[in-house]
């Protein structure tokens, strides 16, 4: 029976005479719909996803900030982390003033052992001295091989009658993180160079540069060290920068979803007229003794599945396009963009929320034209009409 029926109505609105050109074009949109919002999502995950692996190669995945900042302490968390991993570095982090002739700017120092393994991103860019951003560079005119000051306002020389410590250092190299916020005011210095400003052999960072358990890495290193660290994840310490990223895909899709509403009615309009043309055949078959609900499950069903179709068929033809514009695409960002060539990032949630809005929304107006349809005739009455 629900052969038969789908059979007959399928031709009828592919192939009949009077094809249902407004039914069609609502499929049509499911399409596009589905079509529409893997690409979206791939897109927006990809340049999001591209974000924060910039961030986390220059911050790494989590740090541990030490208020017992002796040395002893700090290699001994050191060292245990190290049995976790080997991305793993100790530094001493600290604010300081970057002046070049008469030009000043804060700047966050990260004071590196040169003598330990280097972070990647630095392994091509650190010498020996200092090593900064070409914006900041720019900024205060500097040069590399200039000699630039590093000033402490929290350290001072009583003896100078409190002076602020300085430190006169080298520029060694420019690297360019493609991130604003950390180029504008971080910059990487030599280890011994710090603590011979502050006066003392300290450690007050260890940042880990891999993906670990770092709840079960906090117990244990609270249980052996005690309680004079904090353990902060990259996720903990950006909360506002994600909660903004996802603000962001939730805007976007809401805007898809609101388009996939305009579909639906269609689709309503749509079924309305599509029903009124086959009342008479669905009054024949009612005759030939199918009962009113197996007429509403067929058409249901019938409906249901013209639905997944297009959206199924939608979705695999944006991964494909996808596929190709991650495999062939070539760089067409302009050069003051990080990312000149369009990332691609395709998760299981974009591939689910691509799949159950449209079809979702779709089924749900079908299901209520088909049932107000259902409710609203008589096909008693609609015999009685022809005599």
């Amino acid at each position: 029976m629900y052969l038969q029926f789908s059979k007959y109505f399928t031709r009828y609105i592919f192939f009949g005479k009077s094809r249902q050109g407004l039914l069609l074009l609502a499929t049509f949109g499911l399409f596009i719909s589905s079509f529409s919002l893997i690409i979206l999502q791939s897109v927006m995950g990809g340049l999001q996803d591209k974000r924060i692996s910039r961030l986390k190669n220059v911050l790494g995945s989590a740090e541990i900030h030490l208020t017992r900042t002796d040395q002893s302490y700090a290699q001994g968390i050191y060292n245990h982390v190290l049995t976790k991993t080997k991305k793993v570095y100790k530094e001493y982090e600290i604010e300081l003033l970057l002046r070049n002739y008469n030009y000043l700017l804060p700047v966050v120092v990260h004071g590196i052992d040169e003598k330990a393994q280097l972070p990647k991103f630095l392994q091509d860019h650190f010498k020996k001295d200092l090593v900064l951003s070409p914006s900041m560079a720019h900024e205060l005119r500097i040069e590399l091989g200039d000699r630039v000051t590093l000033i402490s306002p929290a350290h001072v020389n009583s003896f100078m009658g409190d002076i602020p410590k300085t430190a006169v250092v080298e520029v060694d190299s420019f690297i360019s993180t493609g991130e604003p916020d950390i180029d504008q005011f971080h910059l990487w210095l030599r280890l011994t160079t710090i603590q011979n400003l502050i006066r003392k052999m300290d450690i007050n960072r260890i940042r880990i540069y891999d993906s670990l358990d770092f709840q079960k890495l906090g117990r244990e290193l609270k249980l052996k060290f005690g309680e004079h660290f904090e353990l902060k994840t990259w996720e903990e310490m950006n909360k506002s920068l994600l909660w903004s990223l996802r603000l962001e895909t939730t805007v976007m899709v809401f805007l898809f979803t609101a388009m996939t509403m305009l579909v639906s009615l269609c689709i309503v309009l749509g079924l309305v007229v599509f029903f009124d043309k086959v009342k008479n055949d669905l009054t024949s078959f009612w005759i030939l003794g199918a009962s009113k609900r197996k007429l509403e499950l067929s058409s249901t069903l019938l409906l249901g599945t013209m639905n997944l179709f297009a959206v199924l068929f939608g979705l695999f033809c944006g991964i494909v396009f996808l596929w190709v514009l991650d495999t062939y695409g070539t760089n067409i960002m302009p050069d003051v963009f990080v990312d000149r060539k369009i990332p691609i990032y395709i998760s299981l949630r974009g591939i689910i929320v691509s799949f159950c809005v449209p079809f979702g929304i779709s089924m749900f107006f079908s299901f209520f034209t088909v049932n107000q349809f259902d409710k609203d005739t008589s096909y008693l009455e609609h015999i009685r009409s022809f005599g």
